[in-house]
């Protein structure tokens, strides 16, 4: 990664605290919803689709695309934040463009509202850049390997040697919930079984559930498990945008690697709340304007009194 300078870091900045502030106030507005995790992976999914992830706003279904995959659906406007503030373009039911944008500003007015195009969790089809509906944790990441099978696929029956059509990684962006699921580790199994070295899996292990510390009930050393289905693992223990060398390096290695998926594990905090973000309480629900206004004073996009006056850049 080439040394980013002030202003460009200052621009980083900006859209980390912008995809926060966004998502805080969605979820206030709807008076429904979970900003926590997209407060606290801000960082991580702002660095993934700005210097990773291969895609084109105004193609949305370019066929050699980089799939991204929120298997966390219930942070749902991480994903619509991203999508409003990379200007993916809408697309309509026959594929064609609208001129619109996949998620305007309206839409995240609109957060969980009926006949939105934002809601709860992600759905396919419904807003333009969801590549799948997600909600049941562990059944987007089970998506993901039948994505990374399907690449394969493709590219053993089109690419002519040197001549790549496709090539294209997916990635996964997931949490505890995925992986006490059964679902997430068959599917597992079969991708390091198959050695899909084009998946990436970026796993937020926060040790927090709604229901409480995930020590309640899970207590898994996963990453001896992944290492038993014969994948990669790597380890990052700040997820915050202060360490994005950190996490740039991580993802540099797991797309290096030709032999077998690999397994990010990233330690999450979310920011302005240190003292309560490892609790049920940071992590959903509708706060008050004094606990909003807390974690937005370390924002460079500072305090806010409405939805539509967060900063976009």
């Amino acid at each position: 990664m080439s040394q980013a300078t002030p202003q460009a870091e200052d621009l980083d900045r900006l859209t980390i605290d912008t995809i926060r502030t966004l998502s805080m106030d969605a979820v206030q507005k709807a008076n429904s919803g979970h900003p926590g995790t997209p407060m606290a992976l801000a960082p991580v999914a702002f660095h993934l689709w700005q210097n990773h992830l291969r895609y084109d706003p105004d193609t949305p279904l370019w066929p050699n695309r980089d799939r991204f995959v929120l298997s966390v659906g219930h942070a749902s406007m991480l994903l619509y934040s991203l999508l409003h503030l990379a200007g993916v373009k809408e697309l309509d039911e026959d594929g064609k463009p609208t001129g619109k944008p996949a998620v305007s500003l309206d839409d995240i007015e609109h957060f969980r509202q009926i006949n939105s195009k934002t809601p709860g969790h992600p759905e396919f089809r419904l807003t333009t850049g969801v590549e799948t509906t997600t909600g049941p944790l562990g059944q987007g990441l089970g998506n993901s390997v039948g994505m990374a099978m399907a690449a394969r696929w493709k590219e053993a029956h089109f690419n002519k040697g040197n001549d790549k059509i496709f090539d294209y990684r997916v990635y996964a962006l997931c949490g505890d919930g995925d992986m006490m699921e059964g679902v997430s580790h068959e599917a597992a199994s079969l991708a390091g079984y198959l050695r899909l070295s084009n998946l990436i899996w970026i796993y937020d292990s926060n040790r927090i559930t709604i229901e409480g510390h995930t020590d309640l009930a899970y207590s898994d050393d996963v990453e001896a498990r992944f290492h038993g289905y014969n994948w990669h693992t790597l380890h990052v223990d700040d997820a915050n945008d202060a360490n994005a060398k950190a996490l740039e390096d991580a993802i540099n290695e797991a797309k290096s690697h030709t032999d077998k998926p690999t397994l990010i594990v990233v330690k999450s905090i979310m920011p302005g709340a240190r003292r309560t973000s490892r609790t049920p309480r940071a992590r959903t629900g509708r706060r008050s304007a004094r606990t909003r206004s807390r974690p937005r004073r370390s924002f460079t996009a500072g305090p806010r009194t409405s939805i539509s006056t967060c900063p976009t850049a």
